[in-house]
């Protein structure tokens, strides 16, 4: 038994228990433990900082084995809520196993990994990991949802990333621009897709500190709880509010703050097109949500919309989307530096449904940011460097190609692959989230878990394919990829726009409590629907559709959407 009088929580004790005579020792720096035991054939080790009495109870192999078959249990159990079939066994292995066990032990539960193990919950992070879990239960969206409620400000912003504290949770108040607008968009995406608009009317306090002085960047401090209390979707307005309230720029488009999603842009004190991208998206949901509660204020956050899209659209050069402009008015990155996000979220907000630009944008981001050769997406091209001026934050201290800075920044390159199949760019899509997978990399060069996605990529010259760090990136944009084609339901020509060439069929099951329901479409049905050949843009056929060319899919009375939803999968077989 040990403990630090210097944690985080002092009093905490590490105990370790042992079902034969041991011998322990530890230190604190750096932090390790030493625990000699003369193993048997079957030797129990059982540490943690549970009660002592706790631990003992599970040293023997019986009580052993039975918690271990309990574990077991409880991930089969999760695991079998989704299963996906496409004849891709890689990427099939990965999105019915490791997908779910990296986003719910890594991210939600032990907020640690290998590489990073601080524990935190990140705002923005966390909200698109609970989220993205909504095909495997939809309680841990709702329970973050709620929590990310109690971790906003009376002015409208949020906490940055929290640790827990039984004297109150510690974190840091930043000027980061986007935090707080995920909470609209979590919000959005659980009432859309679970029906649960009960959710809108829970309640909880605000915190409270003094705002952020003019020369604070940020700030790490333990918020005082607030006298006032709110619904989340009062909570989720404020946060709207409090974008707009922090005002436009020159060209129209919000302030970035100090760094938007990328937190590395945090010297370029201008515009964000990309938060552009997302406020358009955001205000828009939020106005069909008030709309369908009947709530006021629908048509402003509609206007906002809007004029988002508008500014954000006129950042147009020719080819694709700039990324923003600096406080001088100068372009962020120049007229030559094209970054995905700018690009991917110019279909993913479908702000501009008319319009070919996003389509062509997202056209020069594959062609020029998918290395096929190295198999890997760059976030942007080219990397910053260190002497550039004007400077647009800290990513010009990462050497060129690496991290955020012109390196693959996997949450970007999923992003860019959802943009793709929500184009009906099939194999364009499919061809980047099959480069994310471990499986298609020379291991000896990735060098990391073969089983678990990387948060990042190197592309800089002589380190291309290697992995960053593993096991806490936003990983589960890889189901939110799954998600984007499985919330199509009834429209079959949206469906069969998202398969890959010469598969056969596809079979995704979403498991649901109420009716177990699932689908199955095969590649010929779908192909013989009217308008099969059109693009995502199309024309859509109908369940009726479905039905009428043996597409069965069961579906409860009163669902609002379907239980479950399948799209197309197995390559073709050659004939002998």
């Amino acid at each position: 038994m040990c403990s630090n009088p210097e944690s985080y929580l002092p009093g905490a004790e590490a105990v370790a228990v042992c079902s034969l005579p041991c011998e322990a020792s530890c230190d604190y720096a750096p932090p390790t433990a030493v625990i000699t035991v003369l193993a048997d054939d079957v030797t129990v080790l059982a540490c943690g900082c549970g009660g002592e009495d706790e631990l003992r109870a599970l040293c023997t192999p019986k009580a052993a084995f039975e918690a271990l078959d309990r574990v077991r249990g409880g991930w089969d159990a999760l695991l079998r809520r989704f299963e996906l079939s496409s004849g891709a066994e890689a990427f099939d292995a990965y999105m019915n196993t490791w997908a779910v066990y990296q986003c719910v032990a890594g991210r939600l539960d032990a907020r640690a990994s290998l590489y990073q193990s601080g524990g935190a919950i990140g705002f923005r992070d966390q909200l698109q990991d609970a989220v993205n879990m909504l095909l495997i239960s939809p309680a841990y969206a709702r329970e973050r949802i709620i929590d990310c409620c109690r971790h906003q400000y009376t002015e409208g912003d949020v906490m940055h990333w929290w640790h827990r504290h039984p004297e109150g949770d510690r974190g840091v108040r930043t000027r980061c621009s986007d935090d707080l607008l995920w909470l609209v968009w979590a919000l959005c995406e659980y009432t859309e897709k679970t029906g649960d608009y009960a959710i809108c009317d829970d309640e909880t306090l605000y915190i409270t500190s003094d705002p952020l002085a003019p020369n604070e960047r940020d700030r790490y401090e333990t918020p005082r709880r607030a006298d006032e209390r709110a619904s989340v979707l009062a909570h989720a307005q404020t946060a709207l509010e409090r974008c707009i309230a922090r005002g436009f720029g020159a060209h129209g488009l919000p302030r970035i703050g100090r760094g938007d999603w990328n937190d590395a842009l945090d010297e370029v004190g201008g515009e964000s097109v990309w938060l552009a991208w997302f406020l358009a998206s955001n205000a828009a949901r939020f106005a069909v949500l008030l709309d369908h509660l009947g709530r006021e204020g629908a048509a402003r956050f509609a206007r906002c919309a809007e004029k988002a899209a508008q500014a954000a659209d006129k950042a147009w050069t020719g080819r694709w989307y700039a990324r923003g402009y600096f406080a001088s008015g100068e372009v962020l990155g120049g007229e030559e530096r094209i970054d995905s996000v700018a690009q991917s979220w110019a279909v993913l907000s479908g702000a501009l449904p008319d319009s070919n630009r996003p389509g062509i944008a997202v056209d020069s981001a594959v062609r020029r940011l998918v290395d096929r050769a190295e198999d890997l997406v760059r976030l942007f091209t080219p990397p910053y460097s260190p002497d550039e001026r004007p400077c647009p934050g800290y990513i010009a201290s990462y050497g060129e190609g690496f991290r955020e800075n012109g390196g693959q920044y996997t949450h970007g390159a999923i992003w860019l692959a959802m943009a793709c199949l929500r184009l009906g760019r099939a194999e364009d899509g499919w061809d980047i989230l099959s480069m994310l997978l471990p499986e298609n990399h020379d291991l000896r060069r990735y060098g990391a878990e073969p089983f678990v996605i990387a948060a990042d990529v190197y592309a800089a010259p002589g380190h291309e394919g290697e992995a960053g760090w593993t096991g806490t990136p936003a990983l589960p944009g890889g189901t939110s990829a799954a998600d984007g084609v499985l919330r199509r339901g009834d429209d079959a020509t949206a469906i069969w726009s998202s398969c890959r060439a010469g598969w056969m069929s596809f079979t995704a099951r979403r498991w649901s409590r109420s009716c177990g329901a699932s689908a199955k479409f095969s590649a010929s049905a779908l192909r013989q629907l009217p308008g099969a050949g059109l693009s995502a843009r199309g024309r859509g056929a109908s369940g009726r559709h479905l039905r009428a060319h043996g597409a069965a899919a069961a579906r409860p009375r009163h669902a609002r959407r379907p239980a479950a939803a399948a799209v197309c999968g197995q390559r073709a077989r050659k004939a002998p």
